[in-house]
């Protein structure tokens, strides 16, 4: 899976001069950025070099297989710091060495001519923007901590995180020298301003030339941040993302020994029992975010529509009405008709680049609207894995806040129908936030507002603390409707639930990497 990065750039100036059209001559304050996360962008100059290979892509599957016997095998310095594997959240094929060494194979000739290379989409508008500066050049902790590419425990010297730049080194083509810098702190300085030669060149507002430019954080930590707020009184609070993807994911304390988590693609070295989950790097680093994220959420039903309703797509019309009519029309459990949402392998409750979708117990009886309902429903059985993963005996630990009603945004949010879906399948009361769509640009924001000082003093009784956002600022603050679970349609989805659960083992023989 790739994409151009230009693409990128053109969104954002696109969504700049539609943005700052009715302020005039107003200058902006900054520019915070957040997208995507886990990419490998090839860069120079300000520009990328080639399309770049996304958090989806894995085809990278020879690569992750040499790296993690390699570094087992061989061990390194890194190893023997912590007793295992060296690299924190080491996704197999989705991971960014794999995907680094795959190039290093396939494309080594475009990767000599980079001189920086960046892993999230907001990494490289921040460096375009400030037209190609090596300063700004620069990762999250979110962000880098999602790549597999930070060590997985504290060094003698560090207790911060760092790249693994040892384990990375011993692979060839494979140059440490490119990672960038890491941007510590909930708030930290602006890592350039937009260049006037960028901003004529893309044709941007004349009001935001020289404005400073904030690296900003992946999307799980923009989100993150937006649904649950910022600093103490976010710990212990959860909350589900559906868009393209998708996760659950709550805020917790981060361990006092400052150490990553070791995790090692779906091999003999690990316990298959147990379910994939990730300890990420929060903003503030007194906090970690812990999450369990499945590849094809939303994706999945975009995939569908084009199959399933093809006249649903060619107009540009995104909204899932026509779906949903679709979904509405076959009763809950759509009869025993169930899909795997693993379209393009999965990260969590399990790690397989291999896994792939489909349909089980098709029939003469299926109706379009049986399978349009089983793509919803079998979407949400994969979010009960997901919050059966978080809540194991054996995480990390668990939510102060389990039972109480979940925050719930994205694009799938946006739906009634699959909002009372996985309520229904979870059986857990969501509550949608009244400003879904915006979430993660409040969350984005947080960090720039904050140094900036437009947010007022901390209180009172939290002096020293974090600077207050106004009332209002987090959704979370407001009072949205929930929607709690209905009992029979949750019966009906325990007993779907049962089976479902028991497919991707039951077919790992016919996955994408068994009829090569």
């Amino acid at each position: 899976m790739e994409q151009d990065p230009n693409e990128w750039i053109e969104a954002f100036a696109h969504a700049a001069r539609d943005v700052l059209a009715p302020f005039g001559d107003a200058k902006p304050a900054g520019v915070a950025l957040s997208g995507q996360m886990q990419n490998v962008v090839l860069a120079r100059a300000g520009a990328s070099l080639r399309p770049c290979l996304l958090y989806s892509d894995v085809r990278a599957v020879e690569e992750a297989e040499h790296i993690r016997r390699r570094l087992l095998e061989d061990g390194d310095a890194d190893s023997v710091a912590t007793g295992s594997f060296p690299l924190s959240n080491f996704k197999g094929a989705a991971a960014c060495l794999c995907k680094w060494l795959w190039l290093a194979r396939h494309d080594a000739e475009t990767l000599a001519e980079a001189e920086t290379l960046l892993l999230g989409a907001h990494s490289f508008l921040a460096y375009a923007l400030c037209g190609g500066d090596r300063a700004a050049a620069a990762c999250d902790p979110t962000t880098a901590s999602t790549t597999g590419l930070l060590a997985a425990g504290p060094s003698e010297t560090e207790t911060s995180a760092r790249w693994a730049k040892e384990a990375c080194g011993r692979f060839p083509g494979v140059d440490p020298a490119l990672l960038p810098p890491l941007v510590l702190g909930f708030a930290p300085p602006p890592v350039g301003e937009v260049s006037l030669r960028t901003a004529n060149a893309l044709g941007l507002p004349r009001n935001l030339a020289q404005v400073p430019v904030f690296h900003g954080v992946g999307d799980l930590a923009s989100t993150t941040v937006g649904a649950v707020g910022v600093g103490a009184s976010s710990c212990g609070a959860s909350y589900a993302y559906l868009g393209t993807s998708g996760w659950i994911a709550r805020v917790q304390t981060r361990d006092s020994a400052g150490a990553l988590p070791t995790l090692v693609t779906k091999n003999k070295n690990v316990d298959e029992s147990k379910p994939t989950t990730f300890t990420l790097l929060h903003p503030d680093p007194a906090l970690e975010i812990f999450a369990a994220s499945m590849v094809t959420a939303g994706g999945s039903v975009e995939w569908a529509r084009r199959v399933l309703l093809p006249g649903d797509f060619g107009g540009g019309d995104k909204s899932p009405t026509r779906f949903d009519a679709a979904a509405s029309s076959a009763p809950t459990g759509s009869e025993g008709v169930l899909f795997l949402p693993h379209l393009n392998g999965e990260r969590s409750p399990f790690t397989d680049a291999t896994a792939r979708g489909c349909f089980v117990n098709l029939s003469p009886a299926t109706t379009t609207g049986h399978m349009c309902r089983a793509v919803l429903e079998g979407v949400a059985y994969n979010y009960r894995a997901l919050n059966d993963a978080l809540e194991a005996p054996d995480a990390r630990r668990l939510s102060s806040t389990i039972g109480a009603p979940m925050p719930f945004l994205g694009g799938g949010a946006k739906s009634p129908l699959w909002t009372q879906i996985l309520a229904d399948a979870t059986r857990h009361t969501l509550a949608p936030l009244p400003d879904a769509s915006t979430v993660a640009a409040r969350g984005c924001a947080a960090g720039a507002f904050e140094r900036l000082g437009l947010w007022g003093p901390a209180s009172a009784e939290e002096k020293g603390g974090r600077a207050k956002p106004p009332a209002g600022y987090f959704p979370r603050d407001g009072k949205g409707d929930a929607v709690a679970p209905d009992a029979d349609a949750a019966a009906t989805h325990d007993k779907n639930y049962e089976v479902w659960r028991k497919l991707h083992d039951a077919l790992a023989g016919a996955g994408a990497g068994s009829l090569v």
